[in-house]
């Protein structure tokens, strides 16, 4: 999540994190439960609306984060009609025959209805992923939801470990490339460089974690059970606002759509 995170003064960045937590949870869930395509582009236009406005998320940059989810729910919407089981479809009209293979247009239907359900799903994360830090997150947690903040703070070092690993990553690739390690071959020298490799990253990892334990008891961490905090996370009237105003929003799309005879039946009131 730190990675995609994007730096910013917005409104959304200055909300708390929480406050994104309780306004878009709901609103993903229900999307879970939908049933037909239209709803779910209703919300894929939404979401990337609040992206690129209210955010202020470069278009450029939405879209370089976007494109590999897109590519990768393309492919499974392609394969999705020839994994599902024929019986389920079959009463459907055959819209292309490639031997034994039979693309019914119900498959083709669900595929893609499918498809836009997870995209709609990604994007409303989008919006929380791409404005919250993900340490103004795990504090706000700590201190407003009463998470243990032994384990959160934990979480958020390791979170501070990964560019560090990554960095030390390169230079041990860069040392091996200085004493002349071929970095060609197949497979098994692929693994075997990958085994050089690994060896000296654990090594590093382990030695800076036993150093952030040992600094941390140094200083008495967790001896308390109440901490005093340089920065506190509390809900005000703005946070309010936009939930209310997100959840209305969201009411009236659902509203409309259901009025008009475009929303399906969600999962849960399929059967009945």
């Amino acid at each position: 999540m730190q990675v995609i995170y994007q730096e910013g003064n917005s409104l959304l960045h200055r909300l708390n994190p929480l406050t994104k937590v309780v306004a878009l949870v709901p609103v993903v869930l229900f999307v879970a439960l939908t049933n037909d395509p239209w709803l779910p582009l209703a919300f894929i236009a939404l979401a990337s609306a609040m992206i690129v406005g209210p955010a202020r998320i470069a278009p450029r940059t939405f879209w370089r984060i976007q494109a590999p989810l897109m590519i990768s729910l393309l492919v499974f919407m392609i394969l999705y009609p020839f994994m599902v089981r024929a019986e389920l479809f079959n009463h459907t009209p055959v819209v292309l025959r490639l031997g034994p293979l039979v693309l019914y247009q119900g498959a083709l239907l669900a595929g893609t209805a499918a498809v836009l359900r997870v995209y709609a799903m990604l994007l409303l994360s989008l919006i929380f992923m791409l404005t919250t830090d993900i340490s103004d997150f795990i504090r706000a947690m700590v201190q407003q939801w009463h998470f243990p903040y032994r384990l959160g703070y934990g979480v958020l070092a390791a979170f501070h470990f990964m560019p560090l690993l990554q960095e030390e990553f390169r230079l041990i690739q860069a040392a091996h490339r200085i004493r002349g390690i071929e970095t060609q071959g197949g497979a098994k020298a692929q693994a075997e460089r990958l085994r050089r490799y690994l060896i000296p990253l654990l090594t590093s990892a382990i030695r800076r974690a036993e150093r952030t334990a040992l600094a941390m008891e140094s200083r008495a961490f967790g001896a308390l059970r109440q901490r005093s905090y340089f920065r506190r996370f509390r809900f005000n009237r703005t946070d309010y606002l936009f939930i209310l105003c997100f959840w209305l929003l969201c009411l009236l799309v659902i509203g409309l759509f259901w009025l008009t005879g475009w929303m399906g039946p969600l999962s849960f009131t399929k059967e009945l």
